[in-house]
């Protein structure tokens, strides 16, 4: 039974490390949810891209409702949210946090690949 703890232990660490900061852009990987922050670059009617000091990317952010999302070029934000599956790096954000404290719910969050990773080990 020991044995068995010690990788679980391992496996709950690195798990509650990946939640506790922001990831940097060129690190973003499936499935964790991830919190990444930066500056705004372009700013359209489905999302954002989003850079920092290690790249770019683009934010997928569709409110309900046909909404428009309250994001402009030059702001800086911090997004919740997941890496998207497939060739195209698009990161699906859930929440966006602006500076002023100000947060921008996603309330329908796409499914994707790495959603589906994590509620099978649940």
């Amino acid at each position: 039974m020991k044995a068995l703890s010690l990788p679980v232990l391992a496996v709950v660490a690195a798990m509650s490390g990946g939640c506790a900061g922001t990831t940097p852009i060129s690190d973003l990987a499936l499935p964790p949810v991830s919190t990444i922050e930066g500056t705004v670059t372009h700013a359209g009617d489905d999302g954002f891209t989003l850079a920092d000091g290690t790249g770019s990317i683009l934010v997928r952010a569709r409110l309900p409702g046909g909404r428009k999302l309250n994001v402009s070029a030059g702001e800086k934000v911090r997004v919740h949210g997941n890496l998207l599956g497939g060739q195209d790096r698009v990161f699906d954000g859930y929440v966006i946090r602006k500076p002023t404290g100000e947060q921008i719910i996603v309330s329908k969050p796409t499914p994707h690949f790495g959603l589906v990773i994590q509620s099978s080990f649940e």
